[in-house]
């Protein structure tokens, strides 16, 4: 009565996960957490920036540059924590970078909308 139970395809086991995988996903894990930390401080900088003749033009591209980086961040922690949890890897920084960047998105998005309103 102590027969295995059949594994589901979807989980793999711990010895079929490859070294290059484990490594290619912290890798990976790491440049999201990075890119989160580089738009805190782009954010920051781009917040404290004044408009003031040029500037105003520095502030539009700034929050552009911002915008496309944030999006594309987004999208690529959403694949690499689906990669992930298909080679049953851990997800846990993709899914904290994701969730940072989409709070991120959203705080801009409002504090932009706030701002329009108010002119």
């Amino acid at each position: 009565m102590n027969t295995p139970l059949p594994s589901s395809p979807s989980s793999p086991s711990p010895a079929s996960i490859s070294r290059v995988a484990v490594w290619a996903s912290r890798t990976l894990d790491v440049m999201l957490l990075g890119l989160c930390v580089v738009l805190v401080a782009l954010s920051y900088y781009s917040f404290t920036l004044y408009c003031e003749n040029f500037g105003c033009l520095g502030v539009g591209l700034l929050w552009m540059v911002w915008a496309v980086l944030a999006t594309v961040g987004w999208v690529g922690a959403l694949v690499l924590r689906a990669w992930q949890r298909r080679r049953g890897l851990c997800g846990r920084a993709s899914g904290l970078a994701s969730r940072a960047l989409l709070v991120m998105g959203v705080g801009h998005l409002l504090y932009w909308l706030g701002k329009m309103a108010l002119k």
